[in-house]
């Protein structure tokens, strides 16, 4: 019986600290809540898909 309970608390435990971290990424923002954004293409300046929504290129 203490082990079912354990089992469970372990999974809601575990539930509620990945939500946590999905609500703390989405207020980050697209890249910076990106594993990949330090080598993402589309997180530079350059690019024109680019998070910020600017480009270094001020005609585009």
């Amino acid at each position: 019986m203490i082990v079912n309970i354990l089992i469970v608390a372990l999974i809601f435990g575990y539930s509620g600290w990945m939500l946590y971290r999905h609500v703390q990424k989405g207020k980050e923002g697209a890249c910076a809540g990106c594993d990949k954004s330090k080598t993402c293409s589309a997180a530079s300046l350059d690019s024109p898909l680019s998070c910020c929504g600017t480009t270094a290129d001020p005609k585009h």
